[in-house]
């Protein structure tokens, strides 16, 4: 996975402040990610256990109907919010608050069993 210096901006952080995404580029966790996608998993967790999925409406990394399309085989619970797909840096308050509500059905699943 390589992203174009030229076109990190506008494909990856189209609403993050100009300054703050080179910044992003030029972090090796930007520039590393492609190791999360050779992961080994037996059984995805979203299979027994229930999921959130915050769509980022804006996203040009990923499509935000391949992002529905995921979160609906997942069962995931959704919340969309206009953003890029670095919507955790545009939009912290939005994806605090999926993360908050996460952790509180997470607890009230837990009580149940």
């Amino acid at each position: 996975m390589f992203l174009d210096k030229a076109e990190f901006h506008a494909t990856f952080a189209a609403d993050v402040d100009p300054e703050k995404a080179a910044f992003m580029l030029r972090t090796p966790k930007c520039r590393g990610a492609s190791a999360a996608l050779s992961g080994k998993i037996s059984e995805p967790a979203w299979r027994a256990k229930p999921s959130w999925y915050l769509i980022a409406t804006e996203d040009k990394a990923i499509p935000p109907d391949a992002q529905r399309a995921m979160s609906k085989r997942a069962g995931s619970t959704v919340v969309e919010v206009k953003g890029s797909h670095a919507v955790y840096v545009s939009q912290p308050d939005a994806v605090a608050a999926l993360i908050q509500e996460a952790a509180a059905g997470a607890r009230a699943q837990r009580e149940k069993e």
